[in-house]
């Protein structure tokens, strides 16, 4: 029955999303955020479907077919749009330097979905209202999770919060910190009090939820939201006097547990008191990415290949300790980047970071005192922060292929080009019309005006 329900839904997706593609990028995201709900939920009919390819097709056939207009806005224009398709070109340049397989690869595969999701979203978004929806399905789905992580360890289900019991805690942490900056954000949002109330309800949740994953990538993620929401509501700093003791409540209203796994990101002990060997073993990656990076400084050494090549690079002190049979992955996205696609890889990454910062910047600029576009303005603002929350997420942990992640820069980089179009058509309604005729005007009279009678 349920594999019925999902069949029916792909067809009617697919064929709503032909004449409006934009629903299928808008179903990307939101079953990207869902994953977990749709594999238990429908039995894992929706990936036996390829549910995520049908999407994919269907939101691009309706682009070339219905919407052969559109195309020309495809084309890379900013920073962000040659950043996200340079980074790609860099993998693909590193893989086949180093004799990786392209075809099939993994995280090759993952980054070229998030770039085509990137460029249907940050186009096909293209007025206020898309942008907001974007924003508030993002946060809707992300809620239900938190919702779910919460309840059931309240009443006990699970022994650290995730919504299902195959949920990894660092995954489900991440979609925690990707959106509670934009929850954050859309409080400035000029709306219906109710709806600022649900959103300002949402923020310690997300935080208590955080907390209870344990995953102290997640609480390190969540940190830098909450001080990048502080500081973008400074001038509002009244607002903050109600949010602190709410959030200090989330912060404070935790098990014992949970704060001793928390300190342990400093104190480097474990709840029994023990060397907490995670900690232990991040240095020794270090270690590691330090030689890789040295020995391979301009393409890395491929992608997924400081997993499978660690021990050629691993000291030998390190050996005698650990064996030649552990293998780790970099728990920090910026050392696996430069490691696995070099340099090059690296300043590629970061000019999504600051294409990304460019675009909201400007947005911001051009929306203020913009009652029509002020949603717009607010939504960069989140996306961005999104974003750079994910950055400090991932100094702990190498989760770098999520699409979700890529879904807030084209967030950004969609309410970029939805303000030039307005600011264009702006200035086509000022303009005066070609071959209009002036209207005529007596001429002002001067000192040497004759008035003649007849």
């Amino acid at each position: 029955m349920r594999a019925a329900a999902v069949a029916v839904f792909l067809i009617v997706t697919f064929m709503v999303t032909l004449r409006r593609p934009f629903i299928g990028a808008l179903a990307i995201v939101a079953c990207a955020v869902l994953r977990d709900t749709l594999l238990l939920e429908t039995y894992g009919a929706f990936f036996r479907y390829h549910g995520f390819e049908v999407l994919y097709i269907a939101t691009i056939a309706g682009v070339f077919i219905f919407h052969t207009h559109r195309l020309n806005d495809f084309v890379p224009r900013g920073l962000c749009d040659w950043a996200m398709l340079g980074f790609l070109a860099i993998m693909v340049i590193s893989a086949v330097v180093n004799g990786v397989n392209v075809f099939g690869h993994k995280y090759i595969d993952l980054f070229f979905k998030a770039v085509v999701l990137y460029f249907l979203l940050s186009r096909l978004a293209d007025s206020p209202r898309r942008v907001l929806a974007v924003a508030l399905v993002l946060i809707a789905c992300t809620s239900y999770l938190a919702y779910l992580a919460w309840s059931k360890f309240r009443d006990g289900t699970f022994s650290w919060a995730r919504p299902y019991e195959f949920s990894q805690i660092h995954d489900f942490g991440l979609l925690l910190v990707i959106t509670l900056p934009l929850i954050g954000a859309l409080l400035a949002w000029r709306v219906w009090l109710p709806v600022r109330l649900v959103l300002f309800g949402l923020i310690p949740l997300f935080v208590l939820t955080t907390l209870r994953t344990t995953s102290r990538s997640a609480m390190l993620g969540c940190g830098f939201g909450i001080a990048l929401l502080a500081w973008y509501h400074r001038k509002r700093w009244y607002w903050l006097i109600p949010a602190i003791p709410f959030v200090a409540y989330a912060i404070v209203h935790q098990p014992e547990r949970i704060v001793l796994r928390l300190e342990s990101i400093w104190t480097h002990k474990t709840e029994t008191g023990e060397t907490d060997q995670s900690i232990a073993s991040r240095f020794e990656q270090m270690r590691t990415a330090a030689r890789v990076i040295k020995s391979n400084p301009l393409f890395g050494i491929g992608p997924r290949q400081y997993f499978m090549r660690y021990t050629d690079y691993q000291s030998e002190e390190d050996q005698m300790r650990h064996g030649r049979q552990v293998k780790y992955t970099m728990h920090s996205v910026p050392l696996l980047i430069l490691c696995e696609e070099g340099l090059l890889g690296g300043a590629m990454y970061g000019m999504i970071l600051l294409g990304a910062l460019l675009d909201a910047w400007f947005v911001v600029r051009r929306t203020r005192g913009d009652p029509k576009m002020h949603a717009v303005g607010v939504v960069a603002a989140g996306g961005l922060m999104c974003f750079i929350a994910f950055l400090g997420y991932s100094l702990g942990q190498p989760a770098m292929w999520v699409i979700n992640i890529y879904a807030t820069v084209a967030l950004v980089r969609a309410t970029r080009l939805t303000v030039e179009a307005h600011l264009a058509q702006a200035a086509r309604e000022q303009e005066p019309v070609a071959g209009t005729p002036a209207p005529w005007m007596p001429r002002p009279a001067t000192a040497e005006t004759e008035v003649v009678f007849t």
